[in-house]
């Protein structure tokens, strides 16, 4: 199927009317649209989808609205109160082995209070075709199945959701059944169960005919009470993801405003606190042995300078001290010499060393002594010196480490902000926080009231069976209706068996496809090993590198994103149908490495037709670069105030 044209008038934010070519070139799969936020890309998704599927299309805006208010509300408000609103799609599909063009027009008006209804009519190479207009609802499951359309229009920004284990297995469930015809078995087996019954009431003893259909009416409530609790349970997941995704968001701008340090303040300040301190500990310290010995350290030389001055003057003491003996002896020893008749050579020499002596004797006792100090005042000095240097090396380190924690404390401080700047965002986000919780509360409530429903069903069940059972007599035809019951359990085991057959058979490609997909979008190399589909629960299980199970929680929320577009891309791909692929939001929160792979491994191969809906802040840049090559059209959807529609030019943002 290719769509060709889309007829949108007087429909949601378009005023008047307005035609879109969807047409694409072989080799060129993609449309792409781009508009700001509020500008239009929903509602021309929602346009696509009720066009198609009508009271049954999964309109963004509908959740439990009547379909004839769904539809007044639809209306351009701007638009006369006599206009019509219109919806047309034309497109071509392959049917009795060749392709034939249908165009589909839905239309309605709206007058006073009353809920309008829409008409259908349905074109058949250019020929008005009436029986396709009166049954198109059911004629339209044989184009695009209704329960397969999730696998082809679908809003990026909520896809992630479909990476949970219960809402992926959910959608493989769904897939997997309608792509075997598994809902027919099923329906079947209902049908089969309902003439079970049947087969067995016509036999009931007319005594306790009030009691089987006491049992009746209250099955009927309950399977009523079941229906609607199934109803609320689906409404609250949906109000659970939608909260979940804004609280996301709020948590994003708690963080990018710095909103989430200001628990943080009071910790920083008392911290920044204890630092002050320590300096302060730290200075009186340094204070404290600057008292000590420490700065004689800067005057080594002179010390050393003084020690020499010490010992020259205790020499000269010393000389002054032995001068007078020293000269006594001399004149002896001279005298001697005399008496000995020394030769006078000999004396004379003597007597020279003698006035050399005596010479430097007087010149050290000349010295001048001013220090008078003894050199033991200095004992121990140079040891006491170099540890008070060592131990206040050791505080100036300590310093510079705390100045250095102390500017870290101050610049953290400096970047939070005022609570009253962010007293909105905060208020904001614990709102969605306290709407989660509530949903939560309640989805668990709903689902323990299901699980009592269908207890007491499942009690209701056995107690209607026994009931017909005990009363059937023994006659030829009660006979014969229950061998038609026990063949009909035992069509209904081999149904069962022929079901789960198909499916383990089925599974295993749709494993390959998921692992395919999913190994082409992720950007890391061997990310999981493996994934395999339970074939009973339809839940999806990954295996890391170590072929340990890996839990889709631990991947990063784009990783669980691209995991969900494997999924739809393998079970669309598995389902054969050449249908047009429809996403709005398609980068959603990703990031650029993300959107790369994206951009080159899935928008080009997503199918023949591959419409694409963007804010201008997605496929912009480098990602409109790269796909480019493949882009048959490209339009803008851009509000006019004046004319107040929204409107399609040709071109991109």
């Amino acid at each position: 199927m290719i769509f060709k044209e889309l007829t949108i008038e007087n429909f949601g934010i378009y005023q008047g009317e307005h035609v879109i070519d969807l047409r694409v070139k072989d080799g060129k799969p993609v449309v792409l649209f781009g508009a700001l936020n509020g500008g239009g890309k929903t509602t021309f998704l929602d346009a696509l989808q009720l066009v198609l599927y009508g009271k049954h299309a999964k309109c963004s805006n509908r959740t439990d609205i009547a379909y004839g208010t769904f539809l007044a509300g639809c209306k351009n408000r701007y638009a006369d109160n006599d206009a019509p609103v219109r919806l047309s799609l034309s497109f071509n599909h392959h049917i009795d082995n060749r392709i034939r063009e249908f165009e589909v027009e839905r239309s309605w008006t709206v007058k006073g209070h009353t809920d309008p209804k829409d008409k259908v009519k349905v074109w058949c190479d250019y020929q008005y075709d009436e029986h396709l207009s009166e049954y198109w609802d059911e004629f339209v499951n044989e184009f695009i199945p209704l329960t397969l359309s999730d696998l082809f229009f679908f809003d990026g920004e909520k896809i992630e959701n479909l990476a949970h284990p219960q809402r992926s297995s959910e959608l493989v469930k769904t897939g997997i059944e309608n792509l075997l015809g598994l809902d027919l078995l099923g329906q079947l087996q209902l049908d089969l169960g309902q003439l079970e019954k049947k087969r067995r009431s016509g036999n009931v003893d007319q005594r306790v005919m009030a009691k089987v259909s006491i049992c009746e009416d209250e099955m009927g409530q309950h399977n009523v009470v079941i229906s609607d609790l199934k109803k609320d349970i689906a409404e609250l997941e949906q109000q659970a993801s939608d909260t979940n995704i804004a609280i996301n968001k709020a948590r994003q701008a708690v963080r990018n405003a710095g909103a989430h340090l200001i628990e943080k303040r009071d910790e920083i300040k008392f911290e920044s606190g204890a630092v002050e301190a320590k300096l302060k500990l730290n200075k009186a310290e340094q204070v404290k042995l600057a008292a000590g010995v420490g700065p004689l350290g800067l005057i080594t030389e002179l010390i050393e300078q003084t020690k020499m001055q010490i010992k020259l003057e205790t020499e000269a003491h010393q000389a002054k001290v032995l001068d007078k003996a020293i000269s006594e002896y001399e004149e002896k020893i001279l005298a001697s010499l005399k008496a000995a008749s020394t030769p006078m050579d000999a004396i004379t020499k003597v007597n020279g060393t003698m006035t050399e002596l005596a010479i430097e004797r007087k010149k050290l006792a000349g010295i001048e002594c001013y220090l008078n100090a003894d050199l033991s005042i200095f004992n121990g000095l140079d040891e006491r010196i170099a540890e008070e240097s060592k131990q206040n090396k050791q505080l100036k380190k300590v310093e510079a480490n705390l100045l250095e924690k102390q500017a870290f404390l101050q610049k953290q401080l400096d970047t939070i902000p005022d609570y009253d700047s962010v007293r909105h965002l905060l208020a904001e986000l614990a709102e969605c926080e306290a709407t989660f919780k509530n949903i939560h509360v309640r989805l668990k409530h709903k689902q323990q009231l299901l699980e009592q429903a269908q207890t007491r069903s499942s009690v209701l069940s056995q107690r209607y069976t026994n009931l017909l059972a005990q009363q059937n007599n023994d006659t030829f035809e009660q006979k014969r209706a229950i061998q038609v019951s026990e063949h009909i359990k035992q069509l209904k085991a081999m149904l069962q068996g022929f079901s789960e057959q198909l499916i383990a058979e089925n599974i295993e490609r749709l494993e390959k496809l998921v692992k395919q997909k999913f190994d082409a979008l992720e950007r890391k190399e061997q990310l999981i090993s493996a994934l395999s589909i339970s074939p009973v629960s339809f839940e999806i299980t990954l295996f890391d590198t170590k072929n340990q199970s890996l839990e889709p929680s631990k991947l990063s929320a784009g990783e669980r994103q691209l995991l969900a577009i494997a999924i739809l891309w393998g079970l669309a791909e598995a389902s054969g149908k050449e249908l047009p692929t429809v996403i709005d939001t398609p980068l959603g929160r990703l990031d650029g490495k993300h959107r790369t792979k994206l951009v080159n491994n899935y928008f080009p191969k997503a199918g023949r037709q591959v419409i694409l809906l963007s804010t201008d802040e997605e496929i912009i840049g480098d990602y409109y670069e790269q796909l480019k090559p493949t882009i048959s059209s490209e339009y803008n959807i851009s509000y006019d105030e004046q004319a107040k529609t929204s409107s399609f030019t040709k071109g991109y943002f």
